[in-house]
């Protein structure tokens, strides 16, 4: 598996936490389409999607669910 930057890992994680692209980028104070281009370079660069887009909502995938306990370990 690639290795995420902090930048890659904070954005997961309020991916994770808001629930939508919109959410994660008010918690970052950051524009949605920046939130949306590093999330698809991320799910690129480890070859899995990290979240299923079900209506505007982002659900974690089992691989997200994993990934996400690690961060909240650091």
């Amino acid at each position: 598996m690639k290795e995420l930057t902090l930048r890659q890992m904070e954005v997961v994680r309020a991916v994770m936490i808001a629930g939508s692209i919109q959410g994660a980028a008010n918690l970052l104070h950051v524009s949605a389409p920046r939130i949306s281009r590093l999330s698809k370079y991320t799910e690129d660069g480890l070859g899995f999607r990290l979240f299923d887009r079900r209506a505007g909502v982002f659900v974690p995938a089992p691989e997200a669910h994993a990934i996400f306990a690690m961060l909240n370990q650091v």
